[in-house]
């Protein structure tokens, strides 16, 4: 989840923190269907987010100018809405063979955030975070994970 704009301190120290909160213990990642509409429903992450407002979504944090991250939620959903600058995320991302929960993925994310899994938690409450591709936007939404996912 780089960007192409210069990263200073703080954008740098969200994507971090945005990091370490998706990879903490007991999350599990899933792909979610894939999407191309005809006119490019979602182009771009301003875009997005601005359709999940209108679906009374409220937005928490935007990072990048033009953005390249952003945050929502409605009730205890959360949607995070990237266009991943990273070659490496994107390839795994778009192709439906890579596991997302492989080891090799987690330890490329930790590295690529500057974490190691020491400084990762435990999720208190472990997530489900299904990744949907909406014409090259992609899209993680959340749920409570079952006991039997945990």
């Amino acid at each position: 989840m780089s960007d192409q704009t210069p990263k200073t301190p703080d954008v740098a120290a969200a994507i971090k923190e945005l990091r370490r909160y998706l990879l903490e213990k007991g999350h599990h990642f899933e792909r979610g269907p894939r999407y191309e509409g005809q006119a490019k429903a979602l182009s771009s992450v301003a875009q997005a987010v601005k359709t999940y407002e209108g679906r009374g979504y409220t937005k928490y944090m935007q990072v990048g100018n033009p953005p390249v991250y952003a945050m929502l939620a409605r009730g205890h959903h959360e949607a995070h809405i990237f266009q991943p600058q990273d070659p490496q995320i994107r390839e795994w991302l778009e192709d439906d063979k890579v596991a997302l929960n492989d080891p090799t993925v987690r330890a490329y994310l930790l590295q690529s955030a500057g974490l190691s899994e020491g400084e990762v938690p435990v999720a208190s409450k472990p997530q489900r975070f299904r990744i949907t591709d909406v014409d090259g936007v992609f899209i993680i939404t959340s749920e409570e994970a079952s006991p039997e996912r945990r």
